[in-house]
Parts: C-alpha cells; structure tokens; sequence
C-alpha cells in the first residue's frame, strides 16, 4: 500500500512536469479541468459518505469523510478551492439524504454508479502521473524515504 508521503510527492511532482511541460493557456485549461474534477470528486464522496453509512454503518462509517479530508490533505488546494470542495462534499451529502432516506436497492445501485463515476474522475486527475512515470527518461524522481536522509 502506497503512504500518503508517496502519494503526496508523486502528485507534486507529476503536477510540476505536467506544467512545465505546457503552454500557459494550456495550463490554465487544465488547471480548469482539475479543478471542475476535485469539486465533482467532492461531491460523489458526499453522497457516498450518507448512502454508504446508512447501508453499512459498521463498516464505512466515516470511510467517506476520512477519504475527502485525505484528498483535501494531498491536493492542498488553495482556500477558495478549498471552501468549494468541502461544500460541494456538504450538497452531495444532503442531496443523497433527501434523495435516500434509508438503505434499499435503489440507493445501492445509486452509490455503484457515482462510484464508477468517481473512479473515471480519480483516473483523469492522476493521467499525467501515470504518463510521466511510463516515460523512462522524464520520470520524477520520487523519494520514498526520510527527508533526513537526503541530507
């Protein structure tokens, strides 16, 4: 299993490829993109964070919450980006708690189908990630260890 610091540096530094490699309207653009994606993610977390409760409370209580408060610890997106992914968490929320009042088959099929959802958006947001590691020569380096040791 992949430690946060892993994911952290490997998205850092796919991010850091992925821009300088770029124009900056191009950047821009993508930036867009990102952005639109992460709020999106958001709020899939939120509806699955209620349905997902409410069907399996012993096991994904707060699986959901613990999963965005971990992207928005990775992301360390900006205060504005911020504050619009942690509402857009809250809408998905309470749109899943009107929408679904307790557990039952349509809900179910409901949070497979955001989750599928999720997974595409989840596969776009690490795309340049994956491509800069499948390219042997612009790979990041990404250290694993302490960052004492480099020293």
């Amino acid at each position: 299993m992949m430690s946060a610091r892993f994911i952290k540096v490997s998205i850092i530094a796919a991010l850091s490829a992925f821009v300088a490699g770029g124009a900056l309207a191009q950047t821009v653009d993508n930036y867009q993109h990102r952005k639109t994606d992460l709020v999106s993610l958001a709020s899939i977390f939120g509806e699955l964070h209620h349905i997902r409760r409410s069907c399996e409370p012993r096991f994904e209580g707060d699986i959901w919450r613990e999963r965005m408060k971990k992207l928005i610890e990775l992301e360390e997106p900006q205060p504005a980006l911020r504050e619009e992914m942690v509402a857009s968490f809250n809408k998905g929320y309470r749109a899943a708690q009107q929408h679904f009042e307790y557990c039952e088959r349509r809900a179910r099929d409901h949070a497979a189908a955001r989750a599928a959802r999720g997974e595409a958006i989840i596969a776009r947001l690490t795309a340049p990630l994956h491509e800069a590691m499948n390219e042997e020569e612009n790979a990041p380096f990404i250290w694993q260890g302490d960052i004492n040791e480099l020293q």
